[in-house]
C-alpha cells in the first residue's frame, strides 16, 4: 500500500465498506454516496463502533466540501438508529479511521476544482500504485518511518529514485514561468472573493419584463390614405391614425384559475377554484410582487435575496398564468364583438371624412378590410414574460457606490442577514480561538 495516494469518493467507500470493528469519520462534509455508505453502516453499531464528526455549516455545501444531498442521508440515517452526529466548526482537514487504517487526507473544494481519480471502486480499497496527484496519507503502526522512506528523507536509506512522490527537483525555469503567469494574471485576495461569494449565495440580481399583457391599450392602425382624405400631398403619408378600439375591455373580469402564495387553490374535489381579475387587477398584483422581493439599485438594476427567490418564481408563474388565461379571455370577447367595433370605427372614419370636407370619400369596405385585419393582428399577440437572474460580478462588490446603494435599498433584516459584506480587508481575517483570545484579554 502507498504511503501518498489520491482520495476520492470511492477510495472512502471502499474503506468504509471493508471495516470491522471500527469507523471515525472526520471531515468537513459528505457526498451523497459517501453519506449512503456510511449511513448504511449504522445499522450495524452492535458490533461496529461508529463516529461521525463534521461542520454542518452551509459554506461547507457552497465551497464544495459536501453537498445539501449528503448532510440530509447521513443525518436521516443517524437519527435512524440513534446515533449522534458530532459538529466542529471550521472543519477543514479529512481523517478516517478504519480498524487499523488510519487515512489522512485534504478534501477537496469542489467550486474550485475536481477531487483526483483514485484506482479504487467502491467495492475495494486503494489501490497499491502511487498516484500522481497525492491528496491524501495512509498511514501504519509507525508513520514517521514509513513517510520518511516515502519521500526518501535525508538521512534515510531510501533513493530518491525509490521515492513515492518529490522524484523531480523544482527547476528555476519552473519558478519563472509560474511567476510570470502570476504577473499577468494575478490571483483574487481571499478577502475579496470571500465578499463576492457572500454577494453571490445571498443576492442576485433580476430582470423581470412584461409585455403584452395591457390589451386594452393595444391600437388599430388605419392608413393614411383612408384616413387623410383631406390632406395634401407628402403630408397624407405623414398623418397617422390610431383608434384606441379596446379601451372598454380594461376593466373587463375574466374569470381564471385562483392562487395563493403562489400556489393553485383546489377544491375539495381537487378542482381549481376560480376567481375574476381585470388588467389592473393584475397590474396590482404584479406591483405587490415586485415591492415584496425585489429591491431596486440605481443604476445597476434590481435584486432579489436568493432565499426568496424560489417564493418569487412560484409567484411569478401564478402571475403568468393568470395573464395569460385573462389574454384569452379578452380575446373571446373581441370575437364577440368584433363586427359593433369594426361598425363603430368605420362609422368614425366616414364621419370624419365628411367633416373635412373632402371631395372623395374612403371606401368604407377598405377601412373595414384594414380595420379586420388589425383586429386579427391583435388577436394572435400573446403577452410574454421575461425572467432573467445574474450573478453579482467581483467589480460590482468592489463599486463603493454599488455597495452603499444596497446598504440603502435593502430592509434591516436583509442587511442584518448578509452580515458584514461591505467591509473592505487588507488581508484575509484570522481564525480567532476563543480561549485564546480569553487568556490574552
Amino acid at each position: 500500500m502507498s504511503t501518498f495516494c489520491a482520495i476520492d469518493d470511492n477510495a472512502l467507500i471502499g474503506l468504509i465498506r471493508s471495516a470491522q470493528k471500527r469507523i471515525v469519520f472526520i471531515a468537513p462534509g459528505l457526498h451523497k454516496m459517501v453519506a449512503e455508505a456510511l449511513g448504511q453502516r449504522f445499522s450495524e453499531v452492535d458490533k461496529l463502533d461508529v463516529t461521525v464528526v463534521i461542520d454542518p455549516d452551509e459554506e461547507v455545501c457552497r465551497i464544495g466540501y459536501g453537498e445539501e444531498e449528503g448532510l440530509r442521508l447521513v443525518n436521516e440515517y443517524a437519527s435512524k438508529n440513534f446515533i449522534g452526529l458530532r459538529s466542529q466548526p471550521g472543519l477543514r482537514v479529512g481523517v478516517l479511521l478504519v480498524d487499523e487504517q488510519t487515512l489522512i487526507w485534504s478534501p477537496t473544494p469542489r467550486s474550485v476544482e475536481a477531487p483526483p481519480s483514485s484506482d479504487a471502486s467502491p467495492e475495494s480499497p486503494l489501490a497499491a500504485t502511487p498516484t500522481q496527484s497525492p491528496n491524501g496519507l495512509m498511514l501504519g503502526s509507525n508513520p514517521a518511518q514509513q513517510l520518511t522512506q516515502a519521500v526518501a528523507a535525508e538521512g534515510s536509506s531510501t533513493l530518491p529514485s525509490n521515492a513515492e512522490i518529490g522524484k523531480s527537483a523544482v527547476t528555476p525555469e519552473q519558478v519563472k514561468h509560474t511567476l510570470d503567469e502570476l504577473k499577468k494574471n494575478p490571483p483574487i485576495d481571499v478577502d475579496l472573493a470571500r465578499v463576492t461569494r457572500v454577494f453571490s449565495t445571498k443576492l442576485q440580481f433580476v430582470e423581470f419584463e412584461v409585455k403584452g399583457a395591457k390589451l386594452s391599450s393595444s391600437q388599430l392602425t388605419i392608413p393614411p390614405e383612408l384616413l387623410n382624405a383631406d390632406a395634401k400631398g407628402e403630408l397624407k403619408e405623414l398623418i397617422q391614425g390610431r383608434l384606441r378600439a379596446f379601451a372598454d375591455l380594461k376593466g373587463e373580469e375574466v374569470e381564471v384559475d385562483a392562487y395563493v402564495n403562489g400556489k393553485l387553490v383546489l377544491d375539495p374535489q381537487q378542482k381549481p377554484v376560480k376567481e375574476k381579475v381585470s388588467e389592473a387587477s393584475l397590474q396590482r398584483l404584479r406591483n405587490d410582487i415586485e415591492k415584496r422581493y425585489l429591491y431596486d439599485i440605481t443604476g445597476f438594476g434590481r435584486l432579489i435575496a436568493k432565499d426568496e427567490k424560489a417564493d418569487f418564481e412560484d409567484r411569478i408563474d401564478a402571475y403568468k398564468a393568470q395573464v395569460l388565461a385573462h389574454a384569452e379571455g379578452l380575446k373571446k370577447l373581441i370575437e364577440q364583438q368584433a363586427n359593433e367595433i369594426i361598425d363603430e370605427a368605420v362609422d368614425l372614419v366616414m364621419e370624419r371624412a365628411k367633416r373635412s370636407g373632402a371631395g372623395k370619400l374612403p371606401n368604407p369596405d377598405k377601412v373595414r378590410e384594414a380595420l379586420h385585419e388589425g383586429l386579427m393582428k391583435a388577436k394572435q399577440e400573446a403577452p410574454s414574460i421575461k425572467l432573467v437572474f445574474k450573478d453579482v460580478t467581483y467589480e460590482q462588490t468592489q463599486n463603493k457606490d454599488f455597495r452603499k446603494r444596497v446598504e440603502k435599498a435593502l430592509p434591516p433584516p436583509k442587511r442584518k442577514q448578509l452580515g458584514n459584506w461591505s467591509e473592505h480587508f487588507d488581508a484575509a481575517r484570522e481564525s480567532v480561538d476563543t480561549s485564546s483570545a480569553k487568556g490574552r484579554s
